[in-house]
């Protein structure tokens, strides 16, 4: 239980990943009854899911950023803040600015999800990570590069695993429902890949594997488009591959857990992936799955035992594994059932949050 109160902050204008984890956690602490108020971008994809004690700020920007510091300090003065919790690292700067310049003593926890791409121990960052009391990082992997590229105290660094659950049963939404809503045959091998549309998340490598592969294949390619010269790319290469017929371009979609058991394949083709929760989400939701071997990926998926790897940017060993999927049926039920007891044992929903508050007792 946190008996603080906690102003929750994500100025994204995204959709993705890490704003449904936003959600979920602010979701979370409301049906806990902890108060709980939420910092976010006007117009968002969060705005847009809020409906109380929401503070609408102006887009990231320096400027803005100055603007929004003024208004969110006469928030947290207001409202008695006394924890700010940060998703996203763009939001840093103006978290550090809170805590200097705030009367109350305020604390900054930020759970980072995505990698760490470089050092970061300029004088600018040293001033700012200097003030993040609580520095949570979502794998083993990041850990690592949190402790080798940050300028933060190691004890400050903790492992938080992601949580998941199953969303509830939507019995409006049907495999023949939405198979038929796209024109595709539910008799056919389907594969499913969930993330945005850009080049480093691959869904060009899947093409080239189904091109390749020994058997008919649909796949439906689901995610909001981040570079539309990317997605055309795509839509080329499918025409190209005489596959137009048998690949569907979805746009993002609420609650993709639910969707995700329409499928017999999910697939995480992605050039660099902090953790894989797609992967992770579809095992829980009985589909096997084959990721990419980088990043977080390999912390969850256990090659051959609840699900495949494949060597990142190599669709002919892409190829390769899928077909496996397809032909062995037996080797497919394992996963399944290996995939969803590893996921209830390492990523129960409600375990992350009783983990996090153990987390962060020490800071209250």
């Amino acid at each position: 239980m946190i008996n603080k109160k906690v102003l929750a902050m994500c100025l994204s204008p995204d959709r993705g990943g890490l704003e449904l984890y936003f959600l979920k956690f602010v979701d979370y602490y409301i049906q806990k009854d902890t108060e709980v108020h939420v910092a976010c971008s006007k117009k968002s994809y969060i705005t847009n899911n809020i409906s109380k004690n929401k503070l609408e700020c102006r887009p990231h920007g320096f400027f803005n950023n100055l603007i929004n510091f003024l208004i969110i300090r006469r928030y947290i003065i207001k409202n008695k803040i006394d924890l700010i919790h940060v998703s996203w690292s763009k939001d840093l700067f103006l978290a550090a600015l809170l805590k200097t310049f705030s009367p109350r003593d305020v604390k900054i926890i930020f759970y980072r999800q995505m990698k760490i791409p470089r050092s970061k121990k300029d004088l600018i960052h040293r001033i700012i990570y200097k003030k993040i009391d609580l520095f949570l990082v979502i794998t083993k992997k990041l850990y690592q590069e949190a402790c080798a590229f940050l300028p933060i105290d190691k004890s400050r660094v903790h492992i938080l695993p992601y949580g998941i659950k199953r969303p509830p049963k939507n019995n409006k939404i049907t495999k023949q429902k939405f198979f038929s809503k796209y024109n595709m045959n539910t008799s056919i091998f389907s594969v499913g890949i969930f993330s945005r549309i850009e080049e480093q998340k691959g869904q060009h490598l899947v093409l080239d594997a189904i091109k390749q592969s020994r058997h008919d294949i649909q796949l439906f390619i689901i995610g909001h488009c981040m570079d539309n010269n990317y997605r055309k790319s795509l839509i080329e290469s499918t025409s190209r591959y005489n596959l137009t017929k048998f690949v569907k371009f979805i746009e993002f979609v609420d609650s993709p857990m639910s969707f995700m058991p329409f499928f017999d394949l999910i697939i995480l083709p992605t050039y660099e992936e902090t953790f894989g929760l797609t992967v992770a989400e579809a095992m829980l939701m009985q589909v096997p799955v084959i990721g990419s071997n980088v990043g977080g990926v390999p912390e969850i998926i256990n090659h051959g035992h609840n699900g495949l790897l494949f060597k990142t940017k190599n669709h002919h060993d892409l190829q390769e594994k899928i077909d496996s999927i397809i032909e062995k049926k037996e080797m497919r039920q394992k996963f399944v059932d290996n995939g969803v007891k590893f996921i209830n044992e390492k990523y129960d929903y409600n375990s992350h949050y009783i983990h996090f508050e153990k987390i962060i007792s020490r800071y209250q």
